[in-house]
């Protein structure tokens, strides 16, 4: 059997090979403590964040293009008309093409190798609606389209859900997941899957509140009203000559022979003939005006607040935000004063829990659910934050709450977050998750991080922004004093344009 040689000569050991093991072996070694060294750092330092791939408009020099969620460019600046994304999520981009010399446009989709798809069809175009305050969005998961004059509906795999066979499609105004579709002087509507919810044989459709899922109301040809819910079934029959867009616990306030009365869904009538000027109504309890003035029957007829306020909004818990010689204050459904009548006004959001009382000396006190001032500021501004939580500036340092006004920490909010603001001496800087220092306290403001990993920083009246671990991606060399707000991806800061939202990198 064969044997590898070990020695020379008289068994002599063969130095230069065993130098060579053993060298490799050392080199081996402290490869391996390295890489351990490094996941160790790594560890004690910044976690990668988990980041989804997105899509977002890009402007520079004047042309639009596409960026993803890195900063990556995707289709390069060569567009002088808004690129549209309709789900940020897939790279489905409408790109318009006008002809300045006769004022044509030319409308496609591309995909992310800019290669054209959806094609066959006269025109693609995004389904844009707007709130109350005219803020647009789109309509993510649609995109209509024209074929033979007609109009239809794709989903942005391509995918026909709805044949084009209607004269307009159009979103119904500051509702979601609702679109009106039209044949001759019919309507109908469909939700953002493109199924029909509200066949197309009525003259008019409009929603019940603000919310889809509360249903709409529907008026056919002879004028007569009924409610066709979120489902497509009919909970009040055609038969009414108004209803109002007022709705508590399937219960509605409708006319029928010149009466006002409130039906629920299984027919029960209540209060007929005393809701002839109703603004709302919750919990089984409706304000009403009578001369003027406000006040709140029971839907057992029961006067639970007179008739004397010059104004009432409900607020939660049975309570009321009451206006009486031009002062705010709240009210119980009682008619007991729970907070005085010395405020200039008192703001609440449906989807809060707390109010916000505006002083005299235009600050604002903070009020819980409870009815518990929390804080006072002299400077109203406040974010809205994951639809869970807000941050407010008290002296010049942002603080977090929820909706109840119980004080959060950042890292209460962003969970998925690898970077967390800290303060000292005035500067702010970074820490992770542990604890540790990242970036130390040099900047003079600094943003939370975003779901991309960056971070916003501002030194000597410049912004910039970092990466998820803390390394400089763009000079803070940008003036945004101006700006909505303050946002980066990669070098790319957020712009505003005519109700248009976009990155640019335009100092």
């Amino acid at each position: 059997m064969s044997r590898g040689k070990r020695y020379e000569g008289d068994q002599q050991l063969n130095l230069k090979k065993v130098f060579a093991v053993v060298a490799v072996i050392i080199v081996i070694v402290l490869f391996v403590i390295g890489i351990k060294k490094i996941l160790k750092a790594d560890k004690n330092t910044v976690e990668s964040k988990n980041v989804e791939l997105n899509y977002f408009t890009m402007v520079t020099n004047g042309n639009w293009g596409v960026i993803n969620s890195s900063g990556e460019t995707i289709l390069e600046a060569a567009n002088k008309e808004i690129i549209q994304i309709p789900n940020k999520a897939k790279a489905v981009f409408i790109t318009t093409e006008t002809n300045y010399s006769d004022g044509t446009s030319t409308t496609k989709v591309v995909n992310e190798n800019n290669q054209e798809i959806f094609t066959g069809y006269e025109s693609v175009s995004t389904l844009q609606n707007y709130d109350e305050n005219n803020t647009l969005w789109i309509e993510e998961n649609l995109l209509k389209v024209q074929k033979d004059g007609k109009y239809g509906l794709i989903n942005l795999d391509g995918k026909e859900v709805l044949p084009c066979e209607y004269d307009s499609i159009e979103t119904l105004k500051g509702i979601k997941n609702s679109i009106i579709i039209k044949k001759e002087k019919s309507s109908g509507l469909v939700n953002s899957k493109g199924e029909i919810v509200v066949p197309v044989e009525y003259k008019t459709i409009s929603a019940v509140n603000e919310d889809y899922k509360n249903g709409y109301i529907v008026e056919n040809a002879e004028s007569k009203f009924g409610i066709i819910n979120s489902d497509g079934k009919n909970v009040l029959e055609i038969k009414y000559e108004k209803i109002e867009n007022i709705i508590d616990n399937n219960k509605y306030i409708v006319k029928i022979d010149g009466t006002w009365e409130v039906i629920s869904e299984d027919g029960k009538t209540y209060l007929e003939g005393k809701v002839s000027n109703v603004t709302d109504m919750n919990n089984g309890n409706v304000i009403i005006i009578e001369n003027g003035k406000y006040g709140v029957i029971s839907l057992g007829e029961e006067q639970k607040i007179p008739a004397e306020y010059d104004n009432l909004v409900y607020a939660f818990d049975n309570k009321y935000i009451a206006q009486k010689g031009g002062k705010y204050g709240v009210i119980s459904i009682n008619n007991e004063t729970l907070i005085d009548f010395k405020y200039s006004e008192i703001l609440h959001n449906k989807s809060t829990e707390y109010l916000k009382a505006k002083n005299e000396n235009d600050t604002y006190d903070y009020i819980s659910k409870t009815l518990v001032t929390k804080f006072t500021l002299s400077d109203a501004n406040e974010t809205f934050i994951k639809d869970k939580y807000i941050s407010v500036n008290v002296k010049g340092e942002t603080k977090y709450y929820d909706y109840q006004l119980e004080e959060k920490s950042n890292k209460d909010i962003y969970t998925a977050n690898t970077l967390f603001v800290y303060q000292e001496n005035g500067k702010y800087g970074y820490k992770n998750k542990d604890g540790k220092v990242i970036v130390e306290a040099k900047y003079d403001d600094a943003k939370e991080q975003n779901d991309y990993g960056f971070v916003a920083v501002k030194k000597d009246g410049k912004w910039g922004a970092l990466d998820q671990y803390g390394k400089i991606v763009s000079e803070t060399k940008y003036d945004l004093e101006n700006n909505e707000s303050i946002d980066f991806i990669g070098k790319w800061h957020i712009g505003f344009s005519n109700g248009a939202v976009y990155y640019t990198d335009a100092e």
